[in-house]
């Protein structure tokens, strides 16, 4: 299998939509071959860059050469808005990695190539430019793994006997001619023969025996002192400290929650509605 490194440089991204309605996008890019979460990287955030963000990241990656040229592999570069209550997609974009092959200088690669192309909206539109270079390295084998044995196969010893997984049976149970069979339990020692005779009269009746004690009435179950219930507990008494302190810490700590959440709620509802009948870009 021959591999390939592949060293990436997000660089920046130009004019991109902007989902964020009363504060500045604090935008990032998450990259991966074929959206494979396993292979994602992530860039760091940019602080209200707007439509206009810069990272000038590197990342690394280690490509199958073959693949790529049968088109197998694709960078997925999907730019996200941070935001408190979730992160809002903005856009992504899509480059087979064939393609950057096939625009490989014949230089060994000693430079970055730079790159632009176009951010893919969700409805399927384009909006704003996103950058990047990029540059391979040197090939690279990687032995193949050897095929696994085929099922029910072991291991041998030199004397072409095959290594027994489990030990043999334990020996040492008399054979028939103690006078039983082989493999079964052997008989109990000379002095005990089974259970004993019951004693004259019979066992007891099985079961709770109701008896009385000599001397003294039915001896049954006594409730306590006071009657049936539970006994009585006791309620802690309130605490009177900080009452009207926490209470006007709490509710300013849950105005402020509430005006986040409801700036992000109405982001949500001008993305979904609103900007459908304004947005005129093409």
């Amino acid at each position: 299998m021959e591999l390939r490194p592949l060293e990436l440089r997000v660089i920046s991204a130009k004019d991109i939509k902007d989902v964020n309605l009363f504060t500045k996008m604090d935008v990032y890019v998450v990259v991966s071959i074929n959206g494979d979460h396993r292979t994602a990287q992530k860039t760091p955030v940019h602080k209200e860059s707007g439509s206009n963000p810069n990272w000038n990241c590197t990342m690394k990656f280690t490509i199958d050469e073959t693949a790529a040229h049968q088109n197998h592999h694709n960078l997925v570069f999907r730019l996200k808005s941070n935001r408190v209550f979730g992160d809002k997609e903005i856009g992504s974009v899509q480059v087979p990695i064939r393609e950057l092959l096939d625009q490989e200088n014949g230089n060994g690669n000693v430079d970055h190539q730079h790159v632009s192309f176009s951010v893919m909206l969700a409805n399927g539109k384009t909006k704003g430019v996103f950058n990047f270079a990029y540059r391979f390295g040197e090939k690279f084998s990687m032995p193949a793994l050897p095929p696994p044995p085929f099922p029910g196969a072991g291991s041998y010893k030199h004397g072409g006997k095959p290594v027994m997984a489990y030990p043999p049976p334990p020996t040492g149970y008399p054979g028939p001619s103690s006078g039983h069979l082989k493999g079964t339990y052997p008989p109990p020692p000379q002095g005990m023969t089974g259970y004993p005779y019951p004693p004259p009269g019979g066992y007891p009746p099985y079961g709770y025996q109701q008896g009385t004690v000599p001397g003294c009435g039915y001896q049954g179950y006594q409730p306590p002192q006071g009657g049936y219930g539970y006994p009585q507990v006791q309620q802690p008494q309130k605490s009177k400290k900080g009452g009207m302190g926490a209470g006007l810490g709490l509710g300013l700590a849950g105005g402020l929650l509430g005006g986040m959440l409801i700036g992000d709620m109405v982001d949500d509802a001008y993305e979904a509605g609103v900007e459908d009948g304004l947005d005129y870009d093409y």
